[in-house]
């Protein structure tokens, strides 16, 4: 059996089956107001926050269940587990180059606090950097599937190259947003 495998049940909800340390774990991942929620099915990851946190930290490292999220279109930031793992309202995390964690620039409750202490200006820039740092995770993905010996000749990497380009195309359209000829209002505070 394969380390990783999914099944697409509905627009909504995808079931999964991971192997951590020679057991196999069984998660469902749906959506769920806009977000995505991780759900594992096990009674010892919903009763062991760290052992969920383990094993969950290590899926989202696994290049199968990488791919499916980009083949799905799903943000890694869009999802969140329906077991604590840090807050409930921080995303699941995975690990940058740094080492540190990748997180939601602000909660959805502090929307107002967010607009309000930033020009539009600022903004953009944000948005343009949020877009860039996708890009760079899915060229990643690209590289490693190229390393796997996978190549244009393959759906799924022309399906991630797609991606790829739509975030390049995005993140060149915000750059432009803050050109020298817009007017802004003289970067003033919402």
């Amino acid at each position: 059996m394969d380390v990783f495998k999914y099944e697409v049940t509905s627009e909504s909800t995808i079931n999964l089956k991971y192997e951590y340390g020679g057991e196999y774990f069984t998660f469902n991942l749906f959506r769920s107001d806009g977000l995505w929620i991780l759900h594992p099915f096990d009674g010892i990851l919903i009763g062991n926050q760290a052992m969920c946190l383990l094993v969950v930290q290590e899926l989202f490292k696994h290049k199968a269940f990488q791919v499916m999220l980009a083949k799905e279109n799903i943000l890694f930031s869009n999802i969140r587990s329906s077991v604590e793992l840090d807050s409930m309202n921080s995303p699941i995390a995975v690990r940058n180059e740094r080492g540190a964690y990748e997180e939601d620039p602000e909660p959805a409750d502090d929307l107002m606090d967010f607009v309000q202490g930033h020009t539009l200006e600022e903004i953009i820039d944000f948005e343009a950097s949020q877009v860039k740092e996708r890009c760079s995770f899915y060229k990643d993905i690209l590289q490693r599937m190229f390393m796997d010996d996978l190549g244009p000749s393959d759906p799924e990497f022309r399906k991630v190259q797609e991606i790829v380009k739509i975030y390049e195309q995005t993140a060149d359209k915000l750059t432009q947003l803050n050109g020298p000829n817009l007017d802004t209002g003289g970067g003033r505070r919402w």
